[in-house]
């Protein structure tokens, strides 16, 4: 029986309508056919809540008779004996419950590889330079910049005069500086320069301050405030979109070469497809605090089957991790941190982990000598479930 810890309410942080983010992927097979009948694949980022059918997918994960869900559970301690988790501490943030979980194997989904921190996990953060990696898109020296997280909005119009008020400890804004929108998408991002994972409520409430300070702008001081007179604030995001933060090691650490030279490995497991999506600060003229803003650099790619042995972690004998914090640079990370693709990451390991459970062996092991039995559960797939 497995069990399926996740820190906040719905499933799957970023496909919520509180942080409102569209899966981005160009090809998944068989990977919640739930989410193929919703609307979302028709419409952009920062939408109404009905576009992402949140509750669909927690009923998915509910009919799962093999699954014990534990929502509002946040993992905040580690048990290892040697080089093997044992138990892993998870307390409800509603009730202060704490409740221990103890396993043959473990999976890091967080993102942030909270779990792989807490048990010693190898781990990088920040962008490796080019000297250490070979990437053309590594800067010359390594750094601390990640890329951010998105608070994203929306307004709409409500057919006569709304007010809203001035907002004094908002990001302050000018006629030069200001966005004249109606909606914030991706690139209302934040947080390049500060730890995603510690900072986070702060890079948070700055994206929450720059969203407020500039539509209080727009309504109240801007020459086209008339624009925007019977526009009213529909949604802001209060959970960050967030692209990056730890990444942990593993026996291999996919490389941009790698997909850009089709670099071969006998243990391809799922498919990348997204470009090698980097986002960047933009600095706006007169403009003195914080970036707010970003923009993307795409490299375009072919479909790259990533290796498997970039799903388990180096140095801690039975930990999985599927995410945005597997074994990758950070320039491999901007393609294979998009949702659909992050989707099949879990499928393989759910594959391998059957296998390491049936033959009492460990993720290393099923690569080792088991690789063969990997390959026809990949080949046969997950299935189509079947949802109403």
């Amino acid at each position: 029986l497995g069990k399926l810890v996740d820190e906040i309410g719905p499933i799957g942080h970023w496909t919520l309508w509180e942080a409102n983010r569209d899966p981005e992927a160009e090809r998944s097979k068989r990977i919640f056919k739930v989410i193929e009948n919703n609307p979302e694949k028709k419409i952009h980022n920062a939408g109404p809540a009905a576009n992402y059918g949140d509750d669909q997918k927690l009923e998915a994960i509910k009919r799962e008779k093999n699954i014990q869900l534990f929502l509002n559970t946040h993992v905040c301690k580690a048990e290892k004996s040697g080089n093997k988790l044992i138990s892993v501490t998870g307390k409800n943030i509603v009730t202060g419950e704490e409740i221990d979980f103890n396993g043959q194997f473990f999976a890091d989904c967080t993102g942030d590889g909270n779990l792989g921190f807490l048990a010693g996990a190898d781990y990088r953060a920040g962008r490796e330079s080019r000297t250490e990696t070979g990437e053309k898109d590594a800067p010359q020296k390594a750094d601390d910049l990640m890329m951010g997280t998105s608070i994203q909005w929306y307004a709409g119009e409500s057919g006569s005069p709304v007010s809203f008020p001035d907002c004094p400890w908002a990001v302050q804004f000018t006629e030069e500086t200001c966005r004249q929108l109606t909606r914030g998408d991706w690139d209302w991002e934040t947080g390049f320069y500060r730890d995603q994972v510690e900072d986070i409520e702060y890079i948070r409430d700055y994206g929450l301050r720059a969203v407020y300070g500039n539509w209080a702008f727009l309504k109240n001081k801007s020459k086209e405030r008339g624009k925007y007179s019977d526009y009213k604030l529909e949604w802001v995001a209060y959970i960050g979109g967030k692209r990056e933060s730890r990444r942990l090691m593993g026996d291999v650490i996919l490389k941009e070469q790698d997909i850009l030279d089709r670099v071969s490995y006998p243990d391809a497991s799922f498919t990348t497809t997204w470009t090698i999506d980097l986002h960047y600060p933009v600095a706006l003229d007169g403009f003195n605090e914080e970036p707010f803003l970003s923009r993307a650099q795409h490299t375009k790619i072919e479909p790259y089957a990533v290796p498997y042995r970039c799903l388990y972690s180096r140095n801690v004998e039975n930990l999985f991790m599927a995410g945005r914090n597997i074994s990758v640079t950070h320039v491999a990370l901007g393609t294979v941190r998009v949702m659909r693709t992050t989707g099949m990451m879990g499928e393989v390991v759910g594959m391998a982990a059957s296998i390491a459970k049936k033959h009492n062996t460990s993720p290393r092991g099923v690569y080792e000598d088991h690789l063969d039995e990997l390959k026809v559960l990949m080949n046969k797939g997950v299935g189509n479930a079947s949802h109403e």
